[in-house]
């Protein structure tokens, strides 16, 4: 059985290492962030973007996100595989709850 100072000794251990990782996370995320932000060039900033579509491509030119709206104009999102097949579908039913459907791969038989 531990000591009370042996507990406490091996906290703080504990401590000191996960605040070393943390620190090592955040620097990581800002680098990450400044060499995205300096690989995409000149970024535009905008207050507000309005319209009726957005499509999200993947590098070869294939949806895998839409922005839109439904037929009964709630908003709706929907997410793509890189094959093209629906993965999730956020939307609202006719009482306007919302919905999130999520659909599962389709496999070869």
């Amino acid at each position: 059985m531990q000591t009370i100072e042996e507990r406490l000794d091996q906290l703080e251990r504990r401590n000191r290492r996960l605040t070393a990782a943390l620190t090592v996370m955040a620097v990581a995320i800002c680098a990450v962030v400044t060499v995205a932000a300096t690989g995409l060039g000149e970024v535009t900033k905008f207050d507000t973007v309005a319209a009726r579509h957005i499509i999200v491509t993947n590098d070869a030119d294939q949806p895998i996100i839409t922005l839109s709206s439904d037929a009964d104009g709630a908003g709706l999102v929907t997410t793509y595989s890189a094959k093209g097949h629906y993965l999730v579908v956020l939307t609202s039913n006719v009482l306007n709850d919302g919905v999130v459907t999520t659909y599962q791969p389709i496999t070869s038989r």
